[in-house]
């Protein structure tokens, strides 16, 4: 592509007003995936923090809601599909831009490889479980993102639906297996979940829930990257971040104090447990115990397709801006991120298939999760340090201590601790070899930024440059 192309050619635009509040929403609930996230995850927060985990929750939401204010201040003012890649470079510069969208991209392609191993994984161990057959993951997989891919690429409408459907049907299984797990234990009903006393080993054992605790809500501000598309974004997206990350909250601090009360409060055997929710609800729900694994199903499903949708429009943006390389900013007929989509699903597709077959996909899929989890956490570390200095800059009339400059310090406080527990020494293998992986990414990340910025000279202005509703 020649400078003057590369300067003056019209960028494509998705599709303007095609999502409401409610629709946004639902991308947001379905990304959390609350019964994935739940299942395999609170068995190791029970561990750590007693009988008392859901306070971990608790904490954990308000870390995440600080988090959420930096992108929902950043999108009042400058709603982009980029999301934090245009936020961060507008902020800091094509470099810092350029490296964010690497980073982001890598950690994305790998985090969604989870969701797939999940996917298939799941799949197979409920066909063996109740039509004692015994199936491979894989094709199961593949069957899955290929269905997934199809939804968005036929359109943005379609794939949010989709998804408020399936986080709907999720939702309606996770509150019938609550109500049978309470029902069947009446008579050991009780709150000392929420008895600060009772957390195991007070503030250190608090530390250790709270990392995996805070990352059961990775995903929940992934549709910021959809203004494009939803009508006043400006007000429409936060607003919906806002309610999917408390009502998620809720819903797992439900799902905590339900899980401690069908085990009699006794943390040491949640934390023994696999998957101690769907044990309790098995044993809750007995010939019926089917719709707690299809509730795990519905949720990756919901979660696939959700982080699909959005994941794939800030790859888009960062292609169209020409932080990546330019073709990934190319649409469909039907308005939708085409090629990014396609280098999203085929390489994290293939990266899945490689991976989980060493170790079996549910057992690989934590190690997966890790992996992608660190440049994201990273990412919004570094989103809470450019909202004041972008305040500050360029919007200085409109400028508040509190939600510009206190918030965003919070937010990085509570950050801290998550990104430490996943990069700490001494950890065992693989994981103590992940922070080289993202350190090699960045150096990468940054020799490419620089080739950039010398390929294309207006870099600097195209950052952000698309602003949603302009």
């Amino acid at each position: 592509m020649t400078k003057s192309r590369v300067t003056s050619a019209k960028p494509a635009r998705l599709m303007a007003n095609s999502l409401s509040t409610t629709d946004i929403l639902g991308v947001s609930l379905a990304d959390t995936a609350p019964a994935m996230s739940f299942f395999f995850s609170f068995a190791v927060i029970a561990g750590a923090a007693g009988v008392a985990s859901p306070l971990a929750i608790i904490v954990a939401a308000i870390a995440i809601l600080l988090k959420i204010n930096s992108l929902a201040e950043f999108t009042k003012v400058s709603p982009s599909p980029g999301s934090y890649i245009s936020y961060i470079g507008k902020t800091f510069g094509p470099i810092p831009g350029v490296m964010t969208a690497w980073a982001l991209g890598f950690g994305y392609i790998v985090a969604v490889g989870y969701v797939m191993a999940v996917m298939g994984g799941w799949t197979t161990l409920m066909i063996k479980q109740f039509l004692h057959v015994t199936v491979p993951w894989e094709p199961i997989t593949i069957i899955f993102v290929a269905g997934v891919s199809y939804l968005v690429y036929r359109g943005v409408k379609i794939s949010a639906r989709w998804a408020m459907a399936s986080f709907a049907f999720e939702l309606l299984l996770i509150l019938v297996s609550i109500v049978a797990m309470l029902v069947s234990q009446a008579s050991h009903i009780n709150f000392a979940s929420f008895q600060p006393g009772l957390v195991k080993n007070g503030l250190s054992g608090m530390g250790l829930a709270f990392p995996l605790a805070i990352f059961m809500f990775i995903g929940v501000g992934n549709p910021g990257a959809m203004v494009e598309e939803t009508r006043d974004a400006r007000k429409a997206v936060p607003k919906a971040i806002y309610t999917a990350t408390i009502f998620v909250a809720v819903l797992y601090v439900f799902m905590a104090w339900a899980t401690s009360v069908a085990f009699h409060n006794q943390a040491s055997t949640i934390a023994s447990q696999a998957v101690p929710f769907v044990t309790a609800a098995s044993r809750a729900l007995g010939p019926f115990s089917i719709l707690v694994y299809l509730a795990g199903l519905t949720s990756t499903f919901s979660s696939l397709l959700g982080a699909t949708t959005s994941q794939t429009r800030i790859i888009f943006s960062a292609g169209r801006e020409g932080l990546l390389p330019f073709g990934l900013g190319r649409v469909s007929r039907f308005g939708t991120p085409s090629m990014a989509l396609t280098i999203y699903s085929v390489f994290a597709l293939v990266m899945t298939l490689i991976w989980a077959s060493h170790g079996g996909a549910l057992t690989m899929a934590g190690e997966m999760g890790a992996l992608g989890t660190i440049p994201i956490a990273l990412v919004y570390l570094v989103l809470n340090v450019a909202l004041p200095v972008y305040y500050w800059r360029h919007h200085k009339k409109i400028f508040s201590a509190w939600r510009h400059l206190i918030i965003p310090g919070l937010g990085i406080a509570f950050l801290i601790l998550p990104l430490w527990g996943l990069i700490q020494p001494g950890q065992p293998s693989p994981f103590n070899l992940f922070p080289w992986i993202i350190l090699a990414v960045l150096v990468l990340g940054l020799i490419y930024a620089m080739i950039r910025q010398r390929q294309i000279p207006d870099l600097r202005e195209r950052v952000g440059s698309i602003v949603a509703d302009e």
